[in-house]
């Protein structure tokens, strides 16, 4: 069974609202709770314990020296999705935190870009019922072609907030 945290009970919150609604009201607030998320105008497209789709528009801002989605950028929506898909599961007195980050760029993108981090059932269950632990967290990043110019891995940590070194 599915236990829920804040995060979760946040997104359980808006499923009376019609799709768009949900997701601008899913990127207005984890903008808000990661001012990076907001900056760079990442949108929520699908969120639940297993799964979450996010999408960033090749806009100017975030492009690199030849129109493309920077490098930096197309991490940076891989990292939210994965972290956001494990934000859902861990209990509220614990907190996640990226272990470590391998990209690679295999070729030009085109467009904009999407991601998608998907969780087991089995790290479900383990992240909802230890106060400590790491899971690498698989992850899909497509451009407007559906093909993956990056491949990633995402490995994401959960401890206690007690825990914590002050």
């Amino acid at each position: 069974m599915t236990q829920t945290n804040r995060l979760a009970k946040l997104v359980k919150a808006t499923a009376k609202f019609p799709k768009g609604i949900r997701s601008t009201l899913w990127s207005k607030a984890f903008g808000r709770v990661v001012p990076m998320v907001g900056t760079a105008h990442i949108k929520y497209i699908e969120v639940s314990h297993s799964q979450v789709i996010v999408e960033i528009q090749n806009h100017r801002a975030i492009q690199n020296h030849i129109g493309q989605v920077h490098a930096c950028a197309m991490a940076l929506i891989a990292e939210t999705a994965t972290g956001f898909v494990t934000g859902m599961n861990v209990p509220d007195h614990c907190i996640v935190l990226i272990k470590s980050l391998k990209v690679d760029f295999k070729r030009p993108t085109k467009g904009n870009m999407k991601a998608v981090a998907t969780l087991t059932d089995e790290q479900i269950t383990l992240m909802q019922s230890t106060e400590k632990g790491e899971t690498l967290v698989s992850v899909s990043v497509t451009d407007e072609t559906g093909q993956e110019p990056i491949q990633c891995e995402m490995l994401w940590a959960w401890i206690a907030k007690s825990q914590l070194k002050k």
